[in-house]
Parts: structure tokens; C-alpha cells; sequence
């Protein structure tokens, strides 16, 4: 699989689904997709939160790639969520953890970011995922099934079977329809800790 920021809910949804969790490590850095995106949804409907990235050429691989802190894009993205998720019926529960990574800490680089996320969502969702980590890059594996482009930021899955629809109440959801596969934050913060439960229906 490919990091992930705050990752869709499928990615979380298939990572369960195996014996082994490799994300990779070796792979260049790719536009436009979630390892520096998620989606969240805001009182004007869908949101995409973008990490700003200092890309300095088209061959950099991911663990490499920096943010543009003088963006202070972490306070920004924090506030956006609190915005959107302020009333929603967990937020308070969940919110000191995350508000600490945003807030509160410094990290090298994107991977590292993200993975600190990642790590303290499954504690939060009470799911044990043992990660490991590729040291080279293998652009096609028999061993394994490969996630790396599977999740898209942009338009729709590769798949239908990678899009999560089971439905919960979200918030604002006298305004819209039902939205699918929003970051995990989403069913987080509506569902609690009944989340785990949703992950784990069969894909």
C-alpha cells in the first residue's frame, strides 16, 4: 500500500483484510493523490485538504519528500476539521490525539507525518496493524497484492469492490447525500468506536 494522509476508509477497510500490511517505501513521490490529500466533508459539501509539498524534481521518492511549513498548512488543515467536525457526535472524544500531531509536533518529512497519523488512528480505532516497510520498489509482485495506485484522490476507485458504502450518519447530512469513502477521520468522528465494526465487514 502507499502512505496515506489521513487515509480514505477503504485503505483502512483492505489493510484489515491482510496478514501483512508493506507500505511502500521506495516508490516517487505521485500529484494529486492521497499520500499528501484527503477528503472531508465541510459544511459546502466535500473538502480536499492538500499538504503542500516542496517537489523539486519528478523523480523523488516518497519517503523523501518535504512539506512547505511556512505555509503553516498543519493549523489550516486543523481548523478546517474542527470546522467540520466540531458537532459531529465523537469529535471531542478523539480530538486531543490528533490536535497534538497537528498542533503540537515537527516532522522531517511527509511519510513521517502521515505514518504518525496512521499509527494513532488505529490505536483510536482499537485495530492492530503491524506495519512493514519495502526496501526496494517492485513495480509488479506475484508474492502480493499491490494497493499502491488503487486508492485515487481524484474521480473515481480503480475498483467499485475499493469504494466503503456502508452508510452511517454524518454530519451535515440534511444538506447532502450520503458521501462514500471520505478520509477515515469522517466515520471516526460520526461513529466512534463502533468504527471498527464497519471496517471490518467483508470487502
Amino acid at each position: 500500500m502507499s502512505i496515506a494522509y489521513l487515509p480514505p476508509i477503504a485503505w483502512f477497510q483492505h489493510a484489515l483484510q491482510a496478514k501483512e500490511v508493506y507500505i511502500e517505501t521506495k516508490e516517487n513521490y505521485i500529484k494529486q493523490s492521497y499520500r499528501n490529500r484527503c477528503k472531508i466533508l465541510s459544511a459546502n459539501g466535500p473538502l480536499d485538504l492538500s499538504i503542500p509539498v516542496l517537489h523539486l524534481h519528478s523523480k523523488q521518492l516518497i519517503s523523501e519528500i518535504k512539506t512547505q511549513d511556512q505555509e503553516a498548512w498543519q493549523k489550516k488543515h486543523w481548523q478546517a476539521i474542527c470546522a467540520a467536525y466540531g458537532k459531529s457526535a465523537f469529535f471531542l472524544y478523539y480530538r486531543d490525539k490528533l490536535e497534538n500531531i497537528f498542533l503540537k509536533q515537527t516532522f522531517a518529512c511527509l511519510f513521517e507525518f502521515n505514518l504518525a497519523l496512521i499509527n494513532t488512528l488505529c490505536g483510536m480505532l482499537k485495530i492492530e496493524l503491524q506495519f512493514q516497510f519495502t526496501e526496494s520498489f517492485e513495480p509488479l509482485s506475484n508474492e502480493h497484492v499491490d494497493y499502491r495506485n488503487f486508492f485515487h484522490a481524484k474521480g473515481i476507485a480503480a475498483s467499485k469492490e475499493l469504494v466503503f458504502e456502508k452508510k452511517y450518519d454524518q454530519v451535515f447530512a440534511e444538506k447532502f447525500p450520503f458521501q462514500a469513502n471520505l478520509s477515515i477521520i469522517d466515520l471516526l468522528f460520526n461513529v466512534g468506536p463502533l468504527s471498527k465494526e464497519f471496517l471490518i465487514q467483508k470487502v
